[in-house]
Formats: structure tokens, sequence, C-alpha cells
């Protein structure tokens, strides 16, 4: 079994404007990168499932439940599910990894009862 992920392989999703991201589907996580603009915003929204991010290049200011975080490259974090959550890319834009659980699909409409 081959377990890596050829990111280039993958469709490319703009579900934002000045956001890519390609998704990769698991069983029991999904894994997901997102390239954002300079500026970029994610608006505030929830989902039911657990999120993991990685800054792999350039800044994000991410919301937290009314707390902002200032994220360079190497930082990471952490949002439990149905938390209310934001971002915006930093001057330099952003390349950012994604992992939930369970398994999402951060391309397809919110389930019912999330936003987005």
């Amino acid at each position: 079994m081959d377990a890596s992920i050829d990111w280039s392989d993958l469709p490319v999703h703009a579900p934002i404007t000045g956001i890519t991201g390609q998704v990769r589907l698991g069983a029991e996580l999904s894994a997901a990168l997102f390239r954002l603009s300079p500026g970029a915003v994610v608006p505030r929204h929830h989902h039911v499932n657990e999120e993991f991010g990685q800054v792999l290049e350039g800044s994000l200011e991410l919301e937290v439940d009314a707390e902002v975080s200032r994220l360079a490259v190497g930082d990471s974090f952490l949002i439990p599910g149905n938390v209310p959550h934001a971002a915006v890319a930093g001057a330099d834009g952003c390349l950012l990894l994604e992992c939930y659980a369970p398994p999402r699909n951060p391309f397809l409409p919110a389930e019912p009862g999330a936003s987005s």
C-alpha cells in the first residue's frame, strides 16, 4: 500500500477568493493543504470535526473562540470540534496543512448545524 500523498495529483479547489486547497480523505482522518494569498480571509465558522493545523510557509492570524494568535512558520494549532474560528493570511500569504478528525472535506457544503 502506498500511503504517500502527492499533492500535485489531487484536484485544486478554490473555496474562497484568495484561497486554494486540496484534500485527501482517509477512513479516520482527512488532510488538506491550503494556499492563502496575502490578506486572504477565512470567515468565522465551526464544524463538528477537531482540527489540527501547521503553518508551512508565511504567517497566519488565527481567531479561536474570540482569542487571536499570530502564527509563523512551524507554529501549529488544535481546535476542538464546534468551536468558532476564523483566520487571515499574513502579508506574505500562508501555506497551511490541516488535518480533521473525523474526516472532513472542506470543499463540500457544511454539515447540518455547522457553518461553512
